[in-house]
């Protein structure tokens, strides 16, 4: 196993670009999760700091509210960039603690049946005069947001578990044989 510093750890997911086999190490997935958000915070950041200076000048300036837009289209390309392979090292470091890669899909499940049912409530609140939405509805999205929250921590804390020693059903210990050597 090479010796890798934590850019070099932060830097493999994206050789490993669509690759969901095999196996991620904490180090890989961590170093990778921290430079993904490090880049997305600096970016909403910057386009914060423009846009309070713009406004600072002329609150109704055309080309700065165009400005922000396209800075928000490049953040958003960015994390469409990043879905794919940040996606691949959450199976990878899945398959390193030996389960499935289903655990994201359940995950995603969740997500998506949280949004259509929050949107939903907004949906039918905003087309109703009396605009309330009713409690089972409001009921049955907490429980969901409830589920996913529970869910989203047990996801944390199996991407915190250290991976199991040696080979396992997904392939070869991605630390290799000599694991002291690597944490020495």
């Amino acid at each position: 196993m090479q010796k890798l510093s934590p850019i070099g750890w932060a830097l493999r997911p994206l050789k490993n670009y669509a690759n969901f086999s095999g196996r991620a190490s904490r180090a890989e997935f961590w170093w990778f999760f921290l430079l993904t958000m490090i880049l997305y915070i600096a970016g909403l950041v910057a386009l914060g700091v423009a846009g309070a200076g713009a406004s600072a000048l002329n609150p109704a300036s055309a080309i700065m509210q165009g400005a922000f837009g396209i800075g928000m289209i490049f953040i958003g390309l960015f994390w469409l960039a990043l879905f794919v392979p940040m996606l691949a090292v959450q199976f990878r470091r899945l398959h390193d603690i030996n389960r499935s890669g289903w655990w994201l899909g359940a995950f995603w499940l969740l997500y998506l049946l949280y949004a259509f049912l929050a949107f939903g409530m907004l949906a039918s609140a905003a087309t109703t005069v009396e605009s309330a939405p009713s409690v089972g509805s409001a009921a049955a999205v907490g429980i969901i947001a409830l589920i996913f929250f529970v869910y989203s921590i047990v996801l944390l804390v199996f991407f915190c578990l250290p991976g199991t020693k040696g080979s396992n059903r997904f392939g070869d210990d991605p630390y290799g044989a000599n694991v002291e050597e690597v944490f020495a």
